[in-house]
């Protein structure tokens, strides 16, 4: 699919700024409700109260607007989750269950922090720069992940294995979390993460 997703122009006064952000958030509530299929600059604007008019002088069409939402969502969804990685590794430098334990949950609350991502991840074969995007974020975790805990946890580690580590944990977890998001029962979602649980816990002590 060769749709236009990049916005016409990024906006730079307050006002505009103000209407930019509007449309976004507009969009997305409107995904939840609505679905992809159905969404519409028309019924964005219907919505929103900005004219389509001037939806148009921001974004092209409403794969722009969602790229655009999910660009800067990847961007958050990686600073909160090493934020608390980083707040949690000055406790302690070795690796532990427990820190496979805390890093699953600091994901999981990260996720539900970061209005409207569930909602992308669910739509990413709708276009494929999005699901560009999602590679890219993956690539960024595991670099992330990379520098920040397999070289520093498991020192004799080189950094080309340590980033490959890193790019299979989070490629696993990922995957996990779809299978999460799709299955019904609570006790359902409980037997898959804890599967995940045991996986790392057996990958990380193939390199301790």
């Amino acid at each position: 699919m060769n749709t236009k997703i990049n916005p016409r122009k990024v906006p730079q006064q307050k006002r505009s700024k103000e209407r930019y952000q509007k449309i976004v958030d507009t969009a997305i509530e409107l995904l939840g409700k609505v679905g992809y299929d159905d969404l519409t600059t028309d019924l964005i604007a219907e919505k929103s109260g900005i004219s389509v008019g001037s939806i148009y002088q921001f974004f092209p069409n409403k794969e722009s607007i969602i790229y655009s939402h999910a660009e800067a969502s990847y961007l958050i969804m990686h600073d909160l989750f090493f934020e608390k990685v980083t707040k949690e590794l000055k406790k302690t430098k070795k690796f532990t269950p427990e820190f496979v334990d805390f890093t699953l949950i600091a994901f999981e609350q990260t996720l539900s922090e970061v209005k409207g991502y569930r909602l992308i991840n669910s739509i990413l074969y709708t276009n494929e720069a999005l699901l560009d995007l999602d590679i890219q974020s993956n690539e960024r975790f595991a670099k992330s992940l990379a520098e920040k805990v397999i070289l520093a946890m498991f020192p004799k580690v080189n950094k080309k294995r340590a980033f490959y580590i890193s790019l299979m944990i989070v490629e696993s977890v990922d995957s996990v979390t779809r299978i999460v998001d799709r299955t019904q029962k609570n006790s359902e979602k409980k037997q898959v993460l804890a599967e995940l649980r045991t996986l790392l816990l057996v990958y990380f002590s193939s390199f301790q």
